[in-house]
C-alpha cells in the first residue's frame, strides 16, 4: 500500500516502511498478538533510524501502535518523532468494545464482514482467508486486548486522518485526540470508510509533507476532487487546526 509513497514523498522525505513479523519479508516470525511485545520489538529495530528527524504514521493498528511507540521511546530518553500522524484509529483511551478474536472461523469472518475493516477480497476467496485468518486473528488479539495506561501527553503535534464513514473510527470520538498531546492537534476528514486511504493515499502523503515543513501543498494535487475530498473541520473544537 506505501510502495508509491516513495516517489509522492521523495526526495524531500524517505520512507521507510516497517513489516511486522508475519508480513513480507518477516512472513516466517513468529505472529505477535500482544502491544507490550510489539513495542518491545520494534524500539531496537528504530534505533538505527532515528539519526535524522523523523515522523511516524500508521493505519487502523498500525496507528495504535505508533502512538505507543511515540509513548515508548519518550519513555526511553530515545529521540522522539517531529510529528504523530494516525489514520483510521479513535482514541487510544476510547478504543475497545468488539472482542471477536477468539470467534470461531465461521463467525469470526462475519464479525469482520460486520465491522468493514477488512479487504472484501480477502474475505471472499478461501485460499486468502486461509492464509489471512491467523495473522488476523494475531493482529485482533493485539488491538482487542490492547489496555491504555494514562501517561503524560506527547511533546508533539498529532495530525488525525479519518474516513467520514469509518466505523471502526467514528468522527464524533477524534477530537479526544488533542488530549494525547502538548502540541497541536489537526483533524483531516476524507470521503470514505476504513478504507479511505485507499482512495485517498496521494493526498495523506501530501498532508504529511505539508505538515512537516518540507514542501507547499503540491500543485499537482489541486483538482477539483481533492478539494471535494477534504473537508476542513470549521467546526470543530479550536484545538484542531486546519492549516496543513
Amino acid at each position: 500500500m506505501f510502495r508509491e509513497w516513495h516517489d509522492w514523498c521523495g526526495p524531500e522525505i524517505e520512507v521507510i516502511a516497517l513489516e511486522l513479523p508475519g508480513r513480507g519479508l518477516h512472513s516466517r516470525a513468529p505472529l505477535i498478538n500482544s502491544m507490550s511485545t510489539m513495542i518491545d520489538r520494534l524500539l531496537p529495530v528504530l534505533d538505527p533510524l532515528l539519526d535524522k528527524p523523523f515522523a511516524l504514521f500508521g493505519h487502523s493498528m498500525g496507528a495504535l501502535i505508533s502512538f505507543e511507540l511515540s509513548r515508548a521511546l519518550e519513555v526511553s530518553g530515545r529521540k522522539v518523532p517531529q510529528h504523530l500522524f494516525v489514520s483510521g484509529m479513535r482514541p487510544p483511551h476510547l478504543w475497545g468494545g468488539h472482542k471477536i478474536h477468539t470467534l470461531p472461523d465461521r463467525e469470526f469472518v462475519e464479525a469482520l464482514r460486520s465491522l468493514n475493516g477488512t479487504p472484501s477480497e480477502i474475505l471472499a476467496d478461501n485460499d486468502l482467508l486461509e492464509m489471512f485468518l491467523p495473522r488476523l486473528r494475531a493482529d485482533l488479539c493485539l488491538s482487542e486486548t490492547y489496555h491504555y495506561e494514562p501517561a503524560p501527553p506527547l511533546s508533539h503535534s498529532i495530525t488525525v486522518f479519518s474516513g467520514l464513514n469509518d466505523k471502526t473510527a467514528p468522527v464524533e470520538y477524534l477530537s479526544e485526540w488533542q488530549h494525547h498531546t502538548q502540541n497541536n492537534c489537526t483533524l483531516r476528514l476524507f470521503e470514505g470508510d476504513h478504507f479511505f486511504i485507499q482512495q485517498h493515499a496521494h493526498l495523506v502523503a501530501a498532508s504529511i509533507l505539508k505538515s512537516l515543513g518540507r514542501v507547499f501543498w503540491p500543485a499537482a494535487f489541486e483538482s477539483p476532487a481533492a478539494q471535494i475530498a477534504v473537508r476542513q473541520p470549521q467546526e470543530a473544537e479550536p484545538v484542531f487546526s486546519g492549516a496543513d
